[in-house]
């Protein structure tokens, strides 16, 4: 984007009363972006979901000054940016409804689209959670895969830390803009997350206080970026149960660890596994499984001792590995040219799934089309018999 066209996105982001999808809304509206500001507010109430207040906050807008100030955090810091529009903008978090229009961060901007699985839990874990949260956290970068989580104190803290420590990546969402890391106690923590690979990262403009209202907002992009989320102690309100319902409206699996039935710190697992919306999660394969991740994704070590028995689950197995490799194979393509009635835009989606197996998210980037517009017609292919749906919102030739 050209700085003008920056400048425009900074300026929206800070219009009160226009989130992300109004701003995608009136981006698709007006594309010539540099005029919005000097729309006539009837113009603007003309799209849906937007009245008078929001027309009048939009062309009000004067405050550039605070927008150059927030340029230049970019300019004179190791703060980047990303645009909904740029390249590495990662692609599972920009098929959500509401994706962020831009992403500040520090660290590496490419690991926002590696593979992941989002950590979440309470602030004042027990130590059944906190041992839980660390095993899981270690496993999951031992597999190659990056963890996700929202730097809180607890739960989001422990995970962070297992993972710098095993070597791995890992990707903190703030409530707060990117200059004002809290808590304030994890600053070191974020230093070591850089260090290994890992980002920090924050929709909020710099400047932005840890207000309340954030953290509702930050949850979705907790769950936005990842494969899945796990929930490793929760009651049932809170934070982690609001990322973890987003997680299952963004057709993301959720994954939950049991907990005792007297503990009210882990009621919210127990209640999604009871009604169903959180698979049982006793060990890292139960996660491997059901996200049904190709071998070659992954980057397990063959043979560790510490590692296996909580991995694999059977320790007595003469090759744990080799086994859990036959689990993922693919299962064999027919040929899809040969049925009948297929429409063009299905036939384009049965040429995307004739190299492998893939996610919806993925699917959604190579076709360019949202993921949800893309499930019925993958939905009518299965019908056909054409398409095989997998778990994990995932998909292959039948």
């Amino acid at each position: 984007m050209t700085r003008d066209e920056i400048k425009i996105h900074i300026a929206l982001s800070l219009v009160t009363g226009l989130g992300a999808s109004r701003i995608i809304r009136l981006m698709q509206a007006f594309p010539n972006t540099e005029e919005i500001f000097s729309l006539p507010e009837k113009k603007i109430q003309d799209i849906p979901g937007f009245g008078k207040t929001i027309a009048s906050n939009i062309s009000k807008f004067k405050d550039w000054q605070r927008v150059e100030q927030i340029l230049s955090v970019t300019d004179n810091t190791d703060v980047w940016m990303l645009s909904i529009n740029d390249e590495d903008y990662p692609p599972r978090l920009r098929h959500i409804y509401d994706p962020p229009l831009i992403i500040w961060g520090r660290g590496n901007a490419k690991a926002l689209s590696r593979q992941g699985v989002a950590i979440i839990g309470t602030r004042k874990p027990t130590a059944y959670g906190r041992g839980k949260a660390s095993s899981f956290a270690g496993n999951l970068t031992k597999t190659g895969l990056s963890v996700i989580s929202g730097l809180a104190y607890g739960v989001d803290t422990l995970a962070h830390t297992a993972a710098v420590e095993n070597n791995g990546c890992t990707i903190a969402v703030l409530g707060s803009g990117i200059d004002k890391i809290y808590p304030a106690a994890n600053k070191r923590l974020v230093e070591k997350i850089i260090d290994k690979g890992g980002a920090v990262i924050s929709e909020f403009v710099p400047g932005s206080k840890p207000d309340r209202e954030n953290f509702p907002t930050r949850n979705r992009v907790v769950s936005g970026l990842s494969l899945g989320v796990l929930v490793v102690e929760s009651d049932v309100t809170g934070g982690s149960m609001i990322t973890a319902y987003s997680a299952l409206d963004q057709g993301r699996e959720v994954f939950a660890i049991p907990h005792d039935i007297t503990t009210q710190t882990g009621k919210g697992c127990n209640t999604m596994i009871k009604k169903g919306h959180a698979k049982l999660t006793m060990c890292v394969e139960d996660i491997l499984e059901e996200l049904n991740l190709d071998w070659s994704t992954l980057q397990m070590p063959e043979a560790d001792p510490e590692l296996q028995p909580e991995l694999f689950g059977d320790e007595n197995e003469a090759d744990p590995a080799s086994s859990f490799k036959q689990k993922l194979t693919k299962s064999k393509k027919t040929d899809w040219r040969t049925a009948k009635e297929l429409s063009d835009e299905m036939k384009k989606l049965c040429e995307l799934l004739d190299g492998g197996e893939q996610h919806i998210d993925d699917l959604a980037e190579k076709a360019g089309k949202p993921g949800h517009l893309l499930l019925g017609m993958l939905l009518e292919l299965e019908l056909m018999e054409v398409v095989k749906a997998k778990s994990g919102k995932r998909f292959s030739l039948a």
